[in-house]
């Protein structure tokens, strides 16, 4: 079949990103040709960033989770997508022989926030996405949580990812980031069309 363009943009003959065939024209393209359906399973739909723009340096000594204020809140546009999450930034076991124990919580719509962490709910062992450990050194070190997460939700339910830490033993200053005011935790949350 013969292609046409005209002087407009119109292309006569030929179907675009899966439009008709017929006539497809630029606003049409713009408007239509790179919609979700159309880019198919494991497209990204949106990527969305989220960090503590204070800077706020969490610290705790306490054995059990406890809520950082470094967060990323997507709100996904399809039902069934999968979010890939990233958390990058640094801790600080802050003592000889002290473990800090990294993880993430989700909650959907304002619900309670669960442990995503698989290795974490492995044997109810808690440990986490991560552990920073200096067993005779205090250490400050970077991080970086890669996990791609199935939620159940409903569209139009924000999803939010916090970051939770805690020690082994209740004791020592732990912190994330080692240090407040200038260095920031990054949270990214992305869209995956299934």
């Amino acid at each position: 079949m013969p292609i046409a363009i005209n002087g407009s943009g119109t292309i006569t003959g030929v179907s675009v990103g899966g439009l008709p065939d017929g006539i497809v024209d630029t606003d049409m393209i713009a408007a239509n040709a790179v919609t979700a359906a159309k880019r198919g399973s494991g497209a990204i739909l949106q990527v969305v960033q989220g960090y503590d723009t204070n800077f706020t340096r969490a610290a705790t000594s306490s054995s059990s989770y406890v809520a950082t204020t470094h967060s990323v809140t997507i709100t996904p546009t399809q039902a069934n997508s999968k979010i890939l999450i990233t958390f990058t930034g640094d801790a600080n076991n802050n003592g000889s022989g002290n473990y800090l124990l990294i993880t993430v919580f989700r909650s959907v719509n304002g619900g309670t926030f669960s442990d995503i962490s698989e290795l974490g709910q492995s044997g109810g062992n808690s440990n986490g996405f991560m552990i920073v450990n200096g067993s005779s050194s205090r250490i400050e070190v970077p991080f970086c949580i890669n996990f791609l997460d199935s939620p159940s939700y409903s569209v139009g339910n924000a999803i939010e990812y916090k970051i939770y830490f805690k020690g082994n033993t209740g004791g020592g200053n732990l912190e994330i980031p080692s240090s407040g005011s200038n260095q920031p935790v990054l949270g990214i949350a992305r869209e995956i069309a299934t």
